[in-house]
């Protein structure tokens, strides 16, 4: 078969050294690695794959393909503008709510009134949501951030502007849009990201850790 990447979907998954559940374990793989496909068992079951140096077989049904669409260029991504012109906007400390954070609460249909009315409330998602409508996109409508993770397409190579999703906690997670990254760090510009400094959550650029990553996503 022709050699397709694919990225682990749960906590983590047993590598074997045959197809079969009962053969000898050689390691784990972690939710978010990317393997290179080689081989179907006969059963359609089993993948044999290669990661790196690692070489083994792993349940199929765990795996999620990733598309090998041509990805388009930055300019192609039309709700970065709209992104960009959001840095610095902020929540209120104390009993007062920023408007326009609250207002990206409302690109959410999946809180009742009184969260989306308080900016205290977990915003990354619904900045995400936000930007893109301001595309005329649709997006999750949910304020949970792993909810982009069944949204458009996934990708195996991330591209500026592409969407980048991590877990936060067991349950929890963030998402914002791909920048740059470096040898353990991705590089987000995303809201709800506090500053180091003040503590306050804003509209921002920030790293995150490449070990809490679980995916990049892309229209489709």
């Amino acid at each position: 078969m022709t050699a397709q990447q694919y990225r682990v979907r749960p906590g983590s998954l047993n590598i074997r050294e045959e197809p079969n559940p009962k053969a000898a374990l050689l390691g784990k793989l972690r939710q978010g690695d990317v393997i290179e496909g080689l081989e179907l068992s006969e059963d359609r079951k089993w993948l044999m794959f290669r990661m790196g140096e690692t070489y083994g077989w792993c349940v199929r049904g765990f795996l999620e393909k990733l598309d090998d669409t041509p990805v388009p260029v930055v300019d192609e991504f039309p709700w970065m503008k709209f992104a960009e012109q959001e840095k610095g906007v902020q929540e209120t400390p104390g009993v007062g709510n920023t408007s326009r954070v609250v207002e990206y609460l409302s690109a959410t249909s999946n809180l009742g009134s009184a969260a989306r009315s308080r900016d205290e409330t977990p915003w990354c998602s619904a900045f995400v949501n936000w930007c893109m409508s301001q595309a005329g996109l649709e997006g999750t409508r949910s304020a949970l951030a792993r909810s982009w993770m069944d949204w458009g397409q996934p990708l195996a190579t991330p591209r500026v502007g592409c969407i980048v999703v991590f877990s936060r906690e067991k349950i929890f997670g963030h998402v914002g849009f791909y920048l740059g990254e470096t040898e353990t760090e991705i590089k987000v510009l995303g809201g709800n990201q506090q500053d180091p400094g003040t503590k306050i959550y804003q509209v921002s650029e920030k790293y995150y850790p490449k070990a809490n990553l679980l995916g990049y996503r892309m229209p489709k």
